[in-house]
């Protein structure tokens, strides 16, 4: 889901293909298959849904108390589909 203004500044359209990198100590995971849907959250910020997207998630960087990954804090690019 992503924010119908980020998306015009992006010329990403509704309904359209891309993939999601997330970058954590100079390693690049990578998620595809991802269609847009445009939503009312906060500019600059995107919602996906788990466990589809724990392949963005870098297992080394966790909560300092639980030690659990960091899933809601994850930076991101997104990147039109070349399909």
């Amino acid at each position: 889901m992503m924010n119908p203004e980020d998306a015009k500044e992006h010329k990403i359209r509704a309904g359209e293909l891309v993939y999601l990198e997330s970058i954590f100590k100079g390693e690049i995971r990578r998620s595809t298959n991802w269609y847009v849907v445009e939503y009312d959250i906060p500019k600059g910020n995107i919602a996906t849904y788990f466990p589809e997207a724990n392949e963005l998630i870098p297992l080394d960087s966790t909560a300092n108390v639980s030690n659990t990954p960091t899933s809601k804090s994850i930076i991101v690019r997104i990147n039109k589909s070349q399909d």
